[in-house]
């Protein structure tokens, strides 16, 4: 479908998107100042155990921003490898996602130097402009400049990216990246361009190496798309599923010469599954991953530890031997784990973390901030029923069942308290709002003409 046209011409879109994106950056800005005016905590604990170099160390940094993935990107720069101070401080010897590191030892390597916190996290905030934009775009597209201008304001208002922009944390730089992948898919889906396939197939990789939470999606695309075409598009499918992975190659040769693991993207895989999959799980009473730590084996933790309670192996393959853990249960008691799915299912939904979420005094209140999930659910739930019931396609397809991936792998995964976890969800329920919207419009202005896209 055209998007020329419509409420908003094409000078006047690129106004509005522009602005609007302008405007997602000055409020991630003013969170970032407010958080990076907080004092740092004293000493104590982990932090009394790591040296935080200037300029880096006038900021509080959280738990897994220090320890995996900033001290990641200052030791590779200063020259004592491309490894995390979580393996000096903590027990076991732990790989985290390489993304964010590789996002920070860039800006490191381009200034020469450590640089302001300020930069780092302003950075990020410019990537997240740069998120609304393509998002806009990608709205617009599919369906039309109003579905487009709704998309870019839900993004840059929405309290849970803006939060997210201020911490050195996968989530953040994995939702821009996400966003990317989306938008060069559907091109890829609508042109069956072999190049732009590859591009998405890149893109997809790389988001990866940010997080693995995506890991079966480019094959459950390239098996959807298989179907579609009746097999025609083969060599587009065999793209989307075979390279991202190849994309991990050189991380894991990396890993397999570092530590003779296989390591794809992170050692804590297993560990986290086997936390939210296991014997004693009751999701609907215990939801949070935080809430999981009771569930580990005290054989196997006299076993792998010390006695100062300290790992004796590696991560991996303290991670790999609960992984056998949970497959184990799974065989045993397949009625007590499929409940516990529904329930995780249904939590990664409903569920409302924990709140304030972003600097707006608006949102300052836990009730504010509870009312805004349960908007963003209902009404994104009514746009994916309007957006595949009034404008069906293939290249809009690729949104739906890039939800329906993310859902299903969460049935495996558990939530964090923090809301972490499943903010990818949130993102897709916001398109969601914004595409469902935008097809009803296009519907009552246009009721004898069908919305749907051509191949």
């Amino acid at each position: 479908m055209s998007t020329a046209g419509g409420a908003f011409g094409r000078r006047a879109f690129w106004t509005a998107l522009v602005l609007i994106a302008a405007g997602g950056v000055f409020l991630r800005a003013a969170f970032i100042d407010a958080r990076l005016a907080q004092p740092p905590p004293r000493g104590g604990g982990w932090r009394s155990k790591v040296q935080l170099d200037p300029p880096l160390s006038k900021v509080g940094w959280s738990h897994d921003e220090q320890l995996y993935y900033l001290s990641t990107a200052v030791n590779a720069f200063r020259g004592r490898g491309f490894f995390p101070d979580y393996n000096t401080v903590r027990d076991g010897i732990y790989v985290p996602p390489p993304g964010e590191s590789f996002f920070i030892l860039g800006v490191f390597t381009l200034a020469g130097k450590l640089v302001e916190p300020s930069t780092l996290l302003g950075i990020q905030a410019l990537m997240a402009g740069g998120m609304i934009v393509v998002a806009g775009l990608l709205c617009r597209h599919l369906i039309s400049p109003l579905a487009g201008i709704l998309a870019a304001f839900l993004l840059a208002v929405h309290p849970d990216f803006i939060y997210l922009s201020a911490f050195l944390l996968t989530e953040g730089n994995y939702l821009c990246e996400l966003v990317l992948f989306l938008f060069l898919a559907t091109m890829a889906v609508e042109s069956g361009s072999p190049q732009m396939t590859l591009a998405a197939a890149l893109a997809l990789g790389v988001l990866h190496l940010q997080r693995i939470n995506a890991a079966p999606t480019g094959v459950v695309l390239a098996v959807a798309w298989l179907l579609y075409t009746r097999g025609r598009a083969w060599r587009n499918a065999l793209i989307l599923g075979v390279v991202p992975f190849l994309v991990l190659v050189p991380w894991l040769a990396r890993n397999l010469a570092t530590y003779g693991e296989p390591i794809w993207v992170n050692s804590n895989a297993g560990i986290h599954f086997y936390l939210a999959n296991h014997p004693g799980l009751d999701a609907a009473v215990h939801p949070y991953v935080e809430e999981q730590s009771g569930a580990l084996v005290p054989e196997l933790e006299a076993q792998l530890r010390d006695r100062d309670g300290r790992l004796t192996v590696t991560y991996y393959e303290y991670s790999r031997i609960y992984q056998t853990k949970m497959w184990e249960y799974i065989r045993e008691q397949p009625g007590h784990f499929l409940r516990n799915c529904a329930y995780k299912f249904v939590n990664q939904f409903t569920l409302v973390q924990t709140g304030p979420r972003m600097a707006w005094r608006r949102w300052n209140s836990a009730e504010t901030y509870t009312w805004t999930q349960r908007a963003v659910l209902g009404l994104g739930l009514f746009g994916l029923v309007a957006f595949v019931s009034l404008c069906p396609s293939p290249q809009g397809a690729v949104i739906v069942l890039m939800f329906l991936a993310f859902a299903a792998a969460g049935t495996l995964s558990i939530l964090s308290s923090d809301g972490r976890y499943g903010v990818h969800l949130r993102l897709f329920l916001t398109l969601f709002i914004a595409l469902g919207a935008g097809a009803v419009v296009e519907r009552l202005r246009r009721p004898r003409r069908s919305l749907s896209a051509p191949m």
